[in-house]
């Protein structure tokens, strides 16, 4: 892991309360895995943000983050030009699948930002699904041009098939995440997930009545948590959750894991 005092190249927003950053960080960069996370500090607030790795390339790595609070709100305010101070990588990432495989993606909300960096890394050498669902076409992501003028790489997403669903049928198919992966359960070899509690939850629950390999292929899925976390090191505990292995913390051990090994009932408490 780098500390770097990083010189932003991007700062702009995607939708009212959605922002891209891009950082020019190399010595992180290189680092960088998808699933993976950097803590950022934001002005004089004391425990630093954790932001998930959107993309890294070229020497920079893309940020794709919600201003919700005090800090990423101060974060959101600062233009190209600007530095801040970014940490990283933290974090396990995704275990990425063998050559020529059938890899489905899915993604609620803001779960799309590792993912898409994950996208971008599959693109060249497996079949790619990326399944994109929220609430309404408002949080429905695309990548804006000044992102691919620094983290090239980020384009090779285009080459993945791209299904939208929303829960008001704004954009793409009426319905949830979960709806819009139905058809391409059977088809994927490796599954990918990030997104909302209850998503996750809801993508366990389509295990239940299944045959044995579907089965298997939903627990051997592996899912990035979104879990509030303060150090970001290991140390506070603060987003430690319950698995089959024990407690463990996401910050550290995760945020990515078996699906199969999280003990769900206890994250949606």
């Amino acid at each position: 892991m780098k500390q770097s005092v990083a010189r932003i190249a991007v700062s702009e927003a995607v939708s009212p309360d959605t922002h891209v950053l891009v950082v020019e960080a190399p010595e992180i960069a290189t680092q960088c895995a998808p699933g993976q996370f950097v803590m950022v500090r934001c002005g004089e607030l004391t425990l630093r943000r954790p932001l998930s790795v959107h993309g890294a390339d070229n020497g920079h790595v893309a940020l794709l983050y919600r201003a919700v609070g005090s800090g990423t709100k101060w974060l959101a305010g600062l233009s190209g030009g600007d530095s801040v101070d970014v940490y990283g990588p933290c974090g396990s990432g995704y275990t990425l699948p063998e050559e020529g495989q059938h890899v489905l993606l899915m993604a609620g909300g803001l779960g799309i930002a590792p993912l898409y960096f994950l996208a971008s890394r599959l693109a060249s050498y497996c079949e790619v699904v990326l399944v994109h669902g929220g609430r309404s076409l408002a949080e429905m992501y695309a990548p804006p041009s000044a992102l691919l003028d620094y983290v090239p790489n980020v384009g090779a997403v285009a080459t993945a098939t791209l299904v939208q669903v929303t829960d008001d049928g704004t954009c793409g198919l009426r319905g949830t995440a979960c709806d819009g992966i139905r058809d391409y359960v059977d088809w994927a070899q490796r599954i990918y997930v990030c997104g909302p509690v209850p998503m996750c939850c809801g993508f366990m629950d389509m295990s239940s009545g299944r045959d044995r390999d579907v089965e298997s292929k939903i627990l051997d899925a592996e899912v990035s948590l979104e879990v509030r976390m303060a150090c970001g090191v290991g140390a506070c505990y603060g987003c430690s959750i319950e698995t089959t292995q024990g407690r463990r913390k996401v910050c550290q051990d995760g945020p990515v894991f078996r699906m199969g090994d999280v003990l769900w009932d206890e994250v949606k408490a």
